[in-house]
């Protein structure tokens, strides 16, 4: 009894096990499902295959949560081995209660029987936000002032229930994942160039929901009329260097150096008897030579009169 109990399934496989891998190999299984909701309503599907999917094929995707169903259908135009996608243009996606969605995929080809995949979602889990709204940048003093609002939703949250994160031109995210209100403003170090450069983030935090998907950068720029530190001194140097050059050629050109610098007198010009006879003895000088020299001078002037 015991032998014919374990007898009999090993016949049956032996029996059936041909027709199990010819039915597999006639088979195509749907795997890696992905899902994400973004723009607020919008869905998108992604899957992909275990071998290729002939032309004339075609996959059904179907949408469904807390009585609400849509479906996608997608026609494959040749034979396919890649991520294939399914766009949902608009979906009504309830979140309160935490309803999950349930994706199933389905298809159906002339060659091959198309397995069903299906898996249910946490619609916060596959939400990719908007980046955030009215990113500004401004200067206060030496500071720069970042500044934002959250992104629109389909749910009113906290404002407390979202991460932001910040990075600068450089790559460098010098305030990581943190929560703040509604209207943020963060100070920086104030950057030595022309033109800065901000992007912000956001996505959902753990305290109010399932974390989903960061949302793309919202990148912001700030052009300052911003003057190097080196210029002011060269430009200094410059204008003094001008007035010198200038300067020079007017006192040249115009003499104002004899004007603003008359040349002080010289005594032995006029008193050439006291320098050059007397050796500068004045006494000696003044007891009559002085007066004989003028007299001199004087007397070799003739006058004729008739």
């Amino acid at each position: 009894m015991f032998v014919i109990v374990w007898t009999f399934p090993l016949v049956w496989l032996m029996i059936c096990h041909p027709c199990l891998a010819q039915e597999s190999n006639r088979s195509i299984d749907i795997t890696n499902v992905q899902c994400i909701i973004y723009n607020i309503s919008m869905l998108n599907c992604t899957w992909d295959t275990n071998k290729e999917v002939p032309e004339g094929s075609h996959f059904i995707v179907h949408f469904k949560q807390d009585g609400h169903a849509e479906a996608c259908y997608l026609y494959i135009q040749k034979k396919q081995k890649e991520h294939f996608k399914c766009h949902f243009q608009q979906v009504e996606i309830e979140y309160k209660d935490l309803k999950k969605i349930h994706i199933s995929v389905n298809g159906s080809s002339k060659d091959y029987k198309m397995n069903t995949y299906s898996k249910l979602f946490n619609p916060f889990s596959i939400e990719k936000l908007n980046p955030p709204v009215n990113v500004s940048l401004s200067l206060s003093g030496n500071n720069i002032i970042l500044t934002w609002e959250q992104p629109p939703t389909e749910y009113n949250f906290s404002k407390k229930c979202f991460n932001y994160e910040i990075e600068d031109s450089n790559g460098v995210r010098s305030l990581k994942s943190f929560t703040g209100n509604e209207s943020i403003s963060i100070i920086s170090p104030k950057a030595d160039t022309s033109i800065m450069a901000f992007q912000v983030r956001v996505n959902g935090h753990t305290r109010c929901r399932n974390p989903g998907i960061w949302s793309d950068w919202s990148v912001v720029y700030l052009k300052q009329n911003h003057i190097p530190q080196y210029v002011g001194p060269v430009v200094a140097s410059v204008i003094i260097t001008l007035i010198l050059v200038i300067s020079f050629f007017l006192c040249k050109r115009f003499h104002i150096k004899d004007t603003l610098f008359p040349p002080i007198p010289d005594p032995k010009k006029p008193f050439i008897g006291l320098f050059q006879s007397h050796n500068k003895d004045f006494k000696e000088w003044i007891g009559g030579d002085a007066f004989t020299e003028t007299t001199e001078q004087e007397d070799t002037v003739t006058m004729k009169v008739e």
